[in-house]
């Protein structure tokens, strides 16, 4: 048996201001409220459409997609915002950003996630603690700035990580370096594509909230907006970063790898005319001199280590090594 598709209700304040409290709405909810659902329920799209008969089947579709984008949509006095937000549910990525889909017409707010969405139950339990009922513009900008909110401390370990790093990575890159340079690029990557478009949602959002929530609120959406561009120019200089140490332990690789085909080639160059030597005294023909003698090993044994020596002199005065 499926669960319900509406996760709570919270009723909002009207244009006359009642002064009703926040609650969990009860029995009728064609007035001015706030509904989220789970629409990854599969009786999700006619329970919404059940609680909520004033919004059309294109903004149903929208707030139901699998896979969506940030954007804010103008519909005459309807209104489409979707986000993204870091992932903070237990045991998962936080790159793997989830989405948060908000429809509202002025009065009512419809929002929607597909997976638990931090910044919703936030404010469901801020509004429901208050003594003051909340505005459909409270709602909107509320969610949009626990979204962002909540990006601080991800990307602040984030950068703990990348610091770490760069501190292990000064006495000498490691091969296991690699794969931890190769993680933190692949989150900063992720993170990144939809920061941008974001960010520009959140600022066509700013734009819009002069004349459709007002003064007060569009000013914490420009500061919201504000901290979203710093955490965006924090992913830049990460990627920066770990760009420049990507390039540091290549380096590091490539001269530890050259310095050891050095020492190859040298240790050839001396072996080389050695190995001449045993292989023609090693031949089987008549006529080697010394077959007969007794002392014979050790003479040729000590040649071959005065050539030795001497071939190590040479290299050395050569400024070989």
């Amino acid at each position: 048996m499926s669960e319900k598709a509406l996760i709570h209700a919270v009723y909002l304040r009207d244009g006359a201001d009642t002064g009703r409290h926040a609650a969990v709405a009860e029995g009728q909810i064609d007035e001015p409220i706030w509904l989220h659902f789970n629409v990854s329920q599969p009786n999700a799209r006619a329970e919404l459409k059940k609680a909520a008969p004033y919004i059309d089947d294109s903004m149903i579709d929208a707030l139901c997609a699998e896979d969506t984008r940030p954007r804010v949509e103008e519909f005459e006095k309807e209104y489409l915002v979707i986000l993204r937000g870091i992932n903070l549910n237990p045991d998962e990525d936080p790159e793997d950003m989830v989405s948060l889909r908000i429809w509202s017409d002025g009065s009512h707010v419809i929002s929607a996630q597909r997976r638990p969405v931090f910044a919703a139950r936030k404010l469901a339990a801020k509004l429901r603690a208050t003594d003051q009922p909340a505005s459909s513009s409270e709602v909107i900008v509320g969610l949009t700035v626990n979204v962002i909110e909540n990006m601080a401390i991800p990307i602040s370990e984030l950068m703990e990580e990348i610091d770490e790093l760069e501190l292990e990575m000064i006495d000498g890159g490691k091969p296991e370096h690699r794969t931890k340079l190769a993680d933190l690029r692949h989150k900063v990557l992720l993170l990144r594509r939809y920061f941008n478009p974001l960010r520009a949602a959140v600022g066509l959002l700013k734009d819009l909230a002069t004349t459709w929530l007002g003064e007060k609120y569009t000013r914490r959406l420009r500061n919201a907006h504000d901290d979203l561009t710093r955490h965006l120019e924090d992913l830049d200089a990460a990627r920066d970063r770990l760009q420049f140490q990507q390039e540091e332990l290549v380096t590091v690789m490539s001269d530890r790898l050259n310095r050891n085909m050095y020492m190859l080639s040298i240790v050839a160059a001396i072996f080389l005319p050695l190995g001449f030597l045993t292989g023609l005294f090693g031949i089987n023909v008549g006529g080697m001199p010394g077959v007969e003698d007794g002392t014979a090993f050790w003479w040729v044994t000590g040649g071959c280590a005065v050539i030795a020596a001497g071939l190590a002199f040479f290299f050395r005065r050569s400024g070989w090594f």
